[in-house]
């Protein structure tokens, strides 16, 4: 078998593996990232009621319910999944809430709104590109179907553990946080802001960032391996193998 069908057959299956990702993406966008869960999890309102007193601009977010900060986090979620630009500034501007002394407050300030409208802008060239490649694949699945039916599994299956493991021991070797900091330098504009200390940002506050994203993203990567594993079992089926 040519190894350049193998390697056609590699690209497909990373982009299932991408779609997989990008379905779990979905799905815990649709289900606010799961927000209720992490907030009893990882004590969220310990973490409000400890900075949220301390924060230097806005005041009596701590004094919400829980129903209250659920709320204002899913309306954040929703900002950033909505179109991005004026509308999603316009959408996280609006975004108020409630303390005891009765006063609608705002929730965010502006470095955070454009910090928010960036991540909108990213979230929407995600999707866009996950879309794309799932066609693709799909594409390339019904090409490489027809020509070539015969799939040598264990050179694949040993050439995405491979790539898995260093994932990991890079993952392991940097650190988390560090590339989670890394990765605010490359995708955002140089001259926005996109770090802020709990006691300048009830973002921050509400989300113990990095702490939430790290939850977050080890149950997106979770579930996706997951539906990447059922699509791999049902292609299997479908295909012939060494």
């Amino acid at each position: 078998m040519s190894l350049r069908y193998q390697v056609a057959w590699f690209a497909v299956l990373m982009g299932l593996l991408l779609t997989s990702l990008g379905l779990s993406w979905w799905l815990h966008a649709e289900f606010n990232y799961g927000y209720a869960l992490w907030y009893d999890w990882l004590d969220l309102r310990g973490q409000i009621a400890e900075f949220g007193p301390q924060n230097r601009y806005i005041h009596g977010f701590q004094t919400l319910s829980r129903e209250g900060h659920l709320a204002a986090f899913n309306a954040i979620v929703q900002a950033v999944h909505g179109p991005a630009g004026s509308a999603a500034v316009e959408a996280l501007r609006q975004i108020h809430f409630m303390p005891s002394t009765g006063h609608a407050t705002a929730l965010l300030r502006e470095p955070e709104i454009v910090h928010l409208n960036d991540v909108a802008v990213l979230m929407a060239r995600l999707r866009d590109a996950l879309i794309g490649v799932a066609i693709l694949t799909v594409f390339g699945l019904y090409w490489l179907r027809r020509r070539v039916p015969l799939i040598r599994w264990r050179w694949q299956g040993g050439l995405l553990l491979c790539l898995a493991l260093a994932g990991v021991l890079l993952l392991a070797l940097l650190g988390f946080e560090a590339v989670f900091y890394q990765l605010h330098h490359w995708v955002f504009p140089e001259n926005h802001a996109w770090f802020f200390y709990y006691q300048d940002s009830l973002m921050s506050t509400m989300m113990k960032a990095p702490d939430l994203f790290a939850a977050i993203g080890a149950s997106l990567l979770g579930f996706g391996l997951m539906l990447f594993a059922l699509m791999v079992g049902v292609l299997r089926r479908m295909t012939k193998s060494d």
